[in-house]
């Protein structure tokens, strides 16, 4: 029996061998897409809670006086609108600001009001076709 001796390369192995590079071509660029798309959402979430943060620090730092009596839920020069960069261009991020009197939150009707109110900032933003929130509260207190 004579064995004859194989050379070069078929089509079905070329064929196969394309089909293995692009199926990992694919997969390479589906898996750089989606890390380029996390970072970018995970950036523009730390950029909103830096905007929400800096807004808390601001008001706690003018202190009890800046904020609203009972009743009035916004704070004068804090409306709600788009927050304006160091440029003062107008950024992507839009705040909210909401104060409630102490005695304005469930289960506090009771206590003595004007002491103690609750401040949250919302800043909302677009994710691709999602609106998504940073929401941070804190508690500022009257001192005597």
């Amino acid at each position: 029996m004579k064995l004859k001796a194989e050379s070069g390369i078929t089509g079905i192995d070329i064929t196969v061998s394309i089909a293995l590079i692009s199926i990992f071509i694919a997969l390479i660029a589906t898996i750089t897409y989606n890390i380029q798309k996390k970072s970018a959402d995970i950036e523009r979430l730390s950029e909103a809670t830096m905007y929400a943060v800096e807004l808390v620090e601001e008001i706690k730092s003018g202190g009890f006086d800046i904020l609203p009596a009972k009743g009035t839920n916004t704070i004068e020069n804090y409306e709600p609108g788009y927050i304006l960069d160091n440029e003062g261009k107008e950024t992507p991020y839009y705040q909210e600001i909401q104060v409630l009197d102490y005695t304005e939150l469930p289960g506090n009707e009771s206590k003595v009001s004007e002491i103690l109110k609750k401040v949250t900032v919302n800043v909302k933003y677009m994710s691709g076709s999602k609106e998504k929130t940073v929401e941070l509260s804190t508690i500022i207190s009257k001192e005597n």
